[in-house]
């Protein structure tokens, strides 16, 4: 371990963190120039901390401070997450990506990558990319198959789609029409038109458009989904995933600088440009986690991680969500309310 915070500490030069700072505090934060750009960072060591993907208000597509959400959960430090709908109108802001909250899955997205925890804090970044399989009373062949589009994701105003909405979401789907199946421990208990409750042990599958699968759900047949990866792969080590949070692109991968944004489904031009960012990392042995805030490309940025120690590293939501806070204040103070976060207890 002194090994790897000496070999990290020397590619600083001048501007780099001393050595000292490195090692005594479960986290050390502060401000520093690399390569001109000025950098506020903050360290975690893993071994003396607990990881927790947190949701603003603790339900999916709502807002808060990031400075609420780190006191609430009692933060060392705390970054935003990943991107939302932060320009929509409608109270509910859509999340983008993929997240996990303490071993459930909250959200399903379908762009970027992945950071995740097991249990025991080893994280690991990837692209997994997701899709929804539903069965019922224990058959996949049809016509007991169904599938979901989303998961806790606000419809839009016209088109077809299939939601799961969990607890997460709230006490009830606030949706008109459906049909809304509610399923209680896995056994459908009531279908209706209308805005259904979400059973604190189940879900409500919400159809509009796509009736011809809600047709075989009846009221006392067992109801079950699964997530699997959309390219038929194995889920792998993301099937212990505690907590996930979903962003993208990845800047660096086994310490090599990786930043393909359109690779990773990113369409959007200021995903490329140079802004204000967010990007959080893992050092080599997986030690340390790394929350950063700058400005600049994102290859600029994948060398900023680089010397702040990281060798897997992504990118987080920017501009105005570029959030950091850390030592009981803000470094990086966000410019509007964060649906997500990141924090370290």
């Amino acid at each position: 371990m002194r090994l790897l915070i000496a070999a990290a500490a020397l590619l600083f030069c001048a501007s780099a963190l001393p050595v000292s700072a490195r090692a005594p505090a479960p986290v050390i934060s502060g401000t520093t120039d690399i390569d001109g750009h000025v950098v506020r960072y903050a360290i975690a060591h893993l071994d003396r901390l607990h990881v927790r993907v947190v949701l603003a208000h603790d339900l999916v597509g709502r807002t808060d401070s990031l400075a609420n959400m780190a006191n609430h959960y009692h933060a060392l430090a705390a970054i935003n997450g990943g991107y939302f709908e932060a320009y929509s109108h409608r109270p509910i802001k859509n999340l983008i990506h993929t997240m996990v909250v303490d071993g459930t899955l909250v959200f399903k997205g379908d762009v970027g990558s992945i950071l995740y925890f097991d249990r025991a804090n080893h994280a690991t970044i990837e692209r997994i990319p997701l899709r929804i399989e539903g069965s019922l009373d224990g058959s996949l062949a049809y016509p007991n198959n169904w599938y979901a589009y989303w998961l806790n994701r606000l419809p839009g105003d016209g088109g077809e789609t299939i939601t799961i909405f969990t607890p997460a979401w709230g006490a009830q789907t606030g949706l008109d029409g459906g049909p809304q199946v509610q399923v209680d421990g896995g056994i459908v208990t009531a279908i209706a038109d209308r805005s259904m409750p979400i059973p604190r042990n189940g879900y409500v599958i919400y159809f509009r458009g796509e009736e011809r699968v809600a047709e075989h759900f009846r009221v006392g047949r067992r109801a079950e989904y699964y997530v699997v990866r959309a390219d038929g792969g194995d889920l792998g080590p993301f099937a212990q995933a505690w907590e996930a949070m979903g962003c993208g692109p990845q800047l660096l991968v086994n310490g090599r600088a990786f930043a393909d944004a359109a690779a990773e489904g990113f369409t959007d031009p200021k995903v490329y440009g140079s802004v204000e960012r967010s990007m959080v990392g893992v050092s080599r042995d997986g030690s340390e986690l790394i929350f950063a805030t700058s400005s600049g490309t994102l290859l600029q940025m994948a060398e900023i991680m680089k010397r702040l120690g990281a060798y897997d590293a992504m990118n987080l939501d920017g501009g105005a969500s570029s959030g950091l806070w850390a030592a009981g204040r803000y470094l990086t103070k966000p410019g509007r309310n964060l649906a997500s976060a990141l924090v370290v207890q």
